[in-house]
């Protein structure tokens, strides 16, 4: 029996640069990067903050920055999908991607413990990677199952991955998937410093796949989809924007930082055979993209394993151009990418970028972006530190 097509029927975001589709759209148009001087006690250090004043009516002495986020996210994207607390809810799932869990929270804990030898008795809520699943589930009612993915940067990518599969086994028809960050802390910060894979100094900016990449800034931000059968969508009368027609996992198995392009090839082509595409069906790449000297070159080398001939064909976007690295939640972005290639015709650039390298030559769609793109299918990737590796593919909704 044919398995159910998955569709999204709705999205929210909060970014860098970006709290709805709309300013999503005029940054990307833009060409410019949302990352800026971190300022205030995270002077030195350039990143990528989420501006939203509406952020703080969600706010509640049990929850860190992460699940403000994500509950932000959320309630957009069930809007846009036409739902809301009750029977279209009740036993859906919540699948959500978080690589670090409360880490504000758990830096203040430390401090509150040295400075007054206490600690709140909220902390524990705050902190649990969890957190940001279980709220969205009391939120909105979500009694089906509720589950959190840590895998590093490719969180998000699995949590939307595994949310689809839960959909094709036919034990449910709607799911809320997505991922969330909130990494920027001095502890975080330095540790990404001392491991020099950030970019030095607070005007730092990220510059994918070109000669001066010099490293990563971090960001915080959420990005959520709605899921669901495609006959559950229709039965409804909700818009399906675009099908999540493949998901392939694999880990390298390798080196716990160092990447490995035979692992990502193999994970993009496991996405292609569960979509049942040939190679040749793809016009665009959403990649992973951190603008580090061995993971641009190792996801060149895989683009061009899998694909051959057609690489040269493809375009290339790296959104951690304009908003930085959200670690886990940094799938969901990329995500975003992928859905506008295929339902608008939107390629997003990728920005900063200034000389080329001879070592990487695919079309990394540089600076200004593309429009009226003819994009049936997108592939959207998402490799994280211990080898994990995931890839989704969005396909148009003909």
């Amino acid at each position: 029996m044919a398995r159910p097509a998955v569709v999204i029927t709705g999205f929210g975001l909060r970014l860098p640069g970006a709290n709805s589709m709309a300013e999503l759209l005029r940054l990307y148009r833009s060409g410019k990067a949302a990352t800026r001087p971190l300022g205030g006690e995270l002077t030195g250090f350039a990143g990528g903050r989420v501006g939203d004043p509406g952020l703080d009516a969600l706010r509640t002495k049990q929850m860190d920055a992460c699940a403000v986020l994500a509950l932000a996210a959320v309630t957009d994207a069930l809007a846009m999908a036409g739902l809301g607390k009750g029977p279209g809810l009740d036993e859906a799932g919540v699948y959500v991607g978080c690589g670090g869990g409360g880490l504000e929270s758990i830096e203040q804990s430390v401090l509150d413990w040295h400075q007054r030898q206490d600690v709140k008795s909220q902390t524990l809520m705050r902190c649990m990677a969890n957190a940001p699943a279980a709220q969205i589930s009391i939120t909105w009612g979500c009694k089906g199952p509720s589950l959190s993915y840590a895998m590093a940067c490719s969180s998000a990518s699995h949590a939307i991955g595994e949310a689809v599969t839960r959909l094709q086994s036919g034990r449910c028809q709607r799911v809320i998937a997505g991922g969330t960050e909130a990494p920027l802390t001095q502890t975080m910060l330095r540790i990404w410093t001392a491991m020099r894979l950030l970019g030095q100094g607070p005007e730092a900016v990220v510059r994918p796949f070109c000669y001066e990449r010099g490293g990563l800034l971090l960001g915080e931000g959420a990005v959520f989809f709605i899921l669901e059968t495609l006959e559950a969508a229709r039965a409804r009368g909700a818009e399906p924007l675009a099908q999540l027609s493949g998901y392939g996992a694999w880990s390298d198995a390798t080196h716990m930082t160092a990447p490995n392009s035979d692992g990502q090839a193999r994970t993009m082509t496991l996405a292609l055979t569960d979509a049942g595409l040939s190679p040749e069906a793809l016009g665009h790449v959403s990649a992973h993209g951190t603008a580090t000297l061995a993971g641009d070159i190792s996801e060149t080398k895989a683009v061009k394993a899998v694909f051959g001939a057609h690489a040269a064909r493809l375009s290339v976007s790296a959104t951690k151009s304009f908003h930085g690295h959200l670690l886990g939640a940094a799938g969901g972005v990329s995500l975003l990418a992928s859905l506008l290639a295929v339902r608008e015709g939107f390629v997003v650039p990728t920005v900063n970028f200034g000389t080329p390298d001879p070592e990487l030559d695919l079309d990394y769609v540089p600076n200004a972006a593309r429009e009226g793109v003819d994009i049936r299918h997108s592939l959207c990737n998402a490799f994280g530190f211990g080898g994990s590796n995931a890839s989704l593919i969005v396909s148009r909704v003909e």
